[in-house]
């Protein structure tokens, strides 16, 4: 009996089928057919296990057509892979970079959550963590909160395991591991929040030399509401795409490394800063930022989109006081009226920097490094400056409120207020809450009344950004 015709014999195709069926117990035994077991050969690219079918020469032919649908979803799977590795390796800012990468390798395999870890020395450290259960709806837990957190790099936890040896994990039930493995669980996570970790794919990131950069580690996978076990076609897809996030990865710290040191190039006139300032002052800007915009409800790729440039815009934003002379700059504050009009040159002299109008990151380097010093009610400086190539000889008015860009406004707050709680030459730092209510008291004076709102909920971000990078 012929079933259809389309150019080849659809019986003997069902015949070789069935051949290979029984001899991989794909099919079962009479008293129990008509249900297909669990086989990696029926798995999709999920990992989720295969659907029960009822008996008869049907199941022979939806096997047929399953099997040329999973071939058409690996197949998008894979062009789905490339286009992940594609977009990663065109951003440029590390910590950015780092989320991505953890975000898309949950996605990816439709983890529930995942952490990405760094490596320094003998010691793991938190990037950026995600749980859709705990923390839903694509939010990262504060990094901050778990930066200053190691775990040492040994057997003694799962992720230490796998930075130690270079070997990935695929665990099917973390709380189910024989004790005669070289490795542990550590549940610590799960007591505190009440989570229950179960699958997890543990991926070791290895960059040139064999030198281990980081982990990235995915927890319980899922196959609609149910926790499921990672696949090998998981561990596969994760290792290949941790393997050119590396490579994007040491891009990015070459970049980072590019930024930080144009900013030593302005401490060369100003000894007495802080590098750390300017990474500061970079992070907390962004921690404004993202509140800002999730309060306004742009879309989570819009975000990172702004983030990657904003942050190194904000790293910049003094990156001017390279062309105002020392012996000025040495003055902390105590200038002549003389001095004043030198001083706020660095203004305009890190806008010339960033030139290009083609380029939406040097346009937003320019804003922020010409108006980080204007003042929400017309007090800052350097006010409208109709040509850079020009100094002039008196500034003002400045700009008033929101002619102010949003990247200065939100700068002018995180510049003003780690500096008030750093220490100076001339000054003891504040009490974290002095500062915050300087802020707080000069909302609609000085600064953004909205983004006043917006940082005063960030503080224990700010507090742990403080201690990070101190």
């Amino acid at each position: 009996m012929m079933l259809f015709r389309t150019g080849r014999s659809w019986n003997r195709k069902l015949l070789r089928l069935t051949r290979y069926f029984y001899k991989h117990r794909v099919i079962p035994a009479a008293e129990s057919r008509g249900v297909i077991e669990k086989n990696p050969l029926y798995e999709d690219v999920r990992g989720c296990p295969a659907r029960s079918f009822r008996g008869g020469i049907g199941i022979l032919i939806v096997t047929v057509i399953e099997l040329r649908v999973m071939s058409s979803k690996r197949k998008s799977s894979n062009r789905k892979l490339l286009d992940i590795i594609r977009d990663l390796h065109n951003i440029h800012d590390h910590s950015l970079l780092l989320e991505r990468i953890l975000h898309e390798a949950r996605i990816l395999v439709s983890a529930d959550a995942g952490t990405l870890y760094i490596q320094d020395g003998d010691k793991l450290y938190f990037g950026f963590i995600e749980n859709d259960t705990l923390f839903p709806e694509g939010q990262n837990e504060d990094k901050f909160t778990y930066t200053s957190r190691g775990i040492p790099v040994d057997k003694n936890s799962l992720a230490g395991f796998v930075a130690k040896t270079g070997r990935p994990l695929r665990i099917d039930d973390v709380y189910d591991l024989p004790r005669s493995l070289d490795f542990s669980f550590n549940p610590e996570f799960d007591r505190k929040t009440n989570y229950r970790s179960m699958s997890q794919l543990v991926i070791p990131m290895m960059g040139a030399g064999n030198r281990n950069l980081g982990v990235i580690q995915l927890i319980n996978a899922r196959c609609g509401e149910n926790i499921v076990p990672f696949s090998d076609s998981d561990r596969v897809n994760v290792s290949f795409l941790a393997d050119h996030a590396v490579l994007a990865m040491e891009k990015a710290e070459m970049a980072r490394k590019m930024i930080m040191r144009m900013v030593r190039i302005s401490e060369l006139q100003e000894p007495l800063e802080n590098a750390n300032h300017a990474r500061r002052v970079g992070e907390i800007a962004l921690v404004l930022y993202d509140g800002f915009a999730a309060s306004r409800g742009i879309g989570l790729a819009e975000r990172n989109r702004k983030k990657e440039m904003f942050r190194a815009a904000a790293i910049l934003h003094d990156i001017g006081k390279a062309g105002v002379p020392s012996e000025i700059l040495a003055n902390n504050g105590h200038y002549t009226q003389e001095e004043k009009m030198v001083m706020y040159r660095h203004t305009i002299y890190g806008a010339r920097i960033f030139s290009d109008d083609d380029s939406p990151w040097d346009r937003i380097a320019r804003e922020v490094t010409l108006n980080h010093h204007e003042r929400w009610d017309g007090s800052g400086y350097p006010g409208k400056i109709e040509d850079l190539s020009v100094i002039p000889e008196n500034y003002g008015p400045g700009k008033i409120g929101r002619d102010i860009p949003l990247s200065a406004r939100i700068v002018a707050i995180a510049d003003v207020y780690d500096a008030l709680i750093s220490e100076r030459s001339y000054k003891e730092p504040w009490s974290a809450h002095a500062a915050l209510q300087y802020i707080k008291s000069n909302a609609g004076k000085l600064f953004d009344p909205e983004l006043v709102s917006i940082f005063l909920t960030k503080t224990d971000t700010l507090k742990a950004i403080r201690e990070n990078l101190a």
